[in-house]
């Protein structure tokens, strides 16, 4: 297992419109990533101008359970070697696992949970992006 960097930080937001002004017109945030391919979900990030390495995801909450994340902090993204693998370790260790490994534009992403509740990405990015 290799977890590589922090690439993200997801804020959960009810309205991601609303989110996206708010960033860029509050905190001077740009826009970095808008990308819709995906049915049902919008990437959507934004950063302070000039830092290349850290981006904020604007997540629009889908059901209940996301919708009560809103407001109560953010969900860090970890950047992995591979997702899949990861996945399984971290279960070898007792590692609760709120969403299995998934294939989305981004890469290969899951959901697991510290032992207080709360919830991290892994990110496996796809083959070739940085």
């Amino acid at each position: 297992m290799a977890i590589r960097r922090i690439t993200y930080v997801t804020v959960v937001c009810h309205d991601q419109e609303e989110a996206l002004a708010w960033y860029t017109e509050k905190f001077g945030f740009e826009k970095r990533q808008d990308d819709t391919s995906m049915p049902g979900y919008r990437w959507l990030t934004v950063a302070p101008p000039g830092q290349q390495e850290l981006e904020v995801i604007l997540f629009k909450a889908r059901d209940d359970r996301e919708r009560g994340w809103v407001g109560q902090g953010t969900l860090w993204v970890l950047e992995v070697d591979d997702c899949r693998a990861t996945v399984e370790q971290l279960k070898a260790r007792g590692v609760k696992v709120l969403s299995e490994p998934q294939e989305a534009p981004w890469g290969v992403s899951a959901v697991v949970e510290d032992l207080y509740g709360n919830p991290y990405s892994l990110l496996e990015r796809p083959r070739g992006s940085a």
